[in-house]
Parts: C-alpha cells; sequence; structure tokens
C-alpha cells in the first residue's frame, strides 16, 4: 500500500480504544520512538490502565514518562501494547506518533522525495 504524506509529514490513521470510548488521530510515523505515544489527557479520559513510569533517552536528556495499557488500531489491525502518555506542546501539528512497537511489524518504505509511504 502506498499512502502520500499529509502536511508534508508521514501520517497515518490511527485509533485507540479504551473502557471509556475510542479515539482517532493522524498520527506520525516516527522510526526514532521506541513506542507509540499518545496525549496522557485521552489515556485518562479513555479510561486506560496506568501501567507504571519510564524513563526514556530523548534528543535532550533522560525524562520520565507514564505508560498505559491500550488496544490500538492500525492499518486495520489491533495491537495490545504499552504506549506513552505524554502531552506534546499545543503549537506541535501532530498528537500522537507510532513508534517501533508497531512500525516493526511492517516493511515501510520512506520515499521523503515523492512524499510517499510504502507499507508492506
Amino acid at each position: 500500500m502506498k499512502v502520500s504524506y499529509r502536511n508534508c509529514m508521514p501520517l497515518l490513521k490511527v485509533k485507540i480504544k479504551g473502557s471509556r470510548g475510542e479515539i482517532e488521530y493522524d498520527a506520525y510515523l516516527d522510526t526514532g520512538a521506541g513506542r507509540t505515544l499518545i496525549p496522557e489527557k485521552d489515556a485518562e479520559k479513555l479510561g486506560l490502565t496506568y501501567a507504571g513510569d519510564t524513563t526514556v533517552i530523548t534528543g535532550t536528556g533522560k525524562d520520565t514518562v507514564k505508560l498505559y495499557r491500550a488496544q490500538i488500531e492500525f492499518l486495520s489491525e489491533e495491537f495490545k501494547i504499552l504506549v506513552f502518555g505524554r502531552d506534546l506542546p499545543e503549537q506541535a501539528q501532530i498528537k500522537a506518533m507510532i513508534g517501533r512497537d508497531i512500525l516493526d511489524k511492517y516493511k515501510i518504505h520512506f520515499d521523503g522525495a515523492r512524499k510517499e509511504i510504502e507499507i508492506t
């Protein structure tokens, strides 16, 4: 499947399901992120189970991030994984990111020149 970039970024739909409903995002495909990230406020709103904190290394140093158990629908497949809960700044163009925990299930080719993603 080939998908064009949107807003000059590799974005795809992802749906997060919880005991209190579901939310869909245009999520950034982040090959440098080990885990998928969703807004912490939405994790709580959806009733996702808090699974503890973890320390992560970012471009600016170490940070502590909350983990939540989530059911995720991505490319018509369901995943039950731990996700990072972190509210990104309001000015950020994205609210959620798909990390290697899901991306590694696929073969993905990023064609930046054509602004396309090919997923198999």
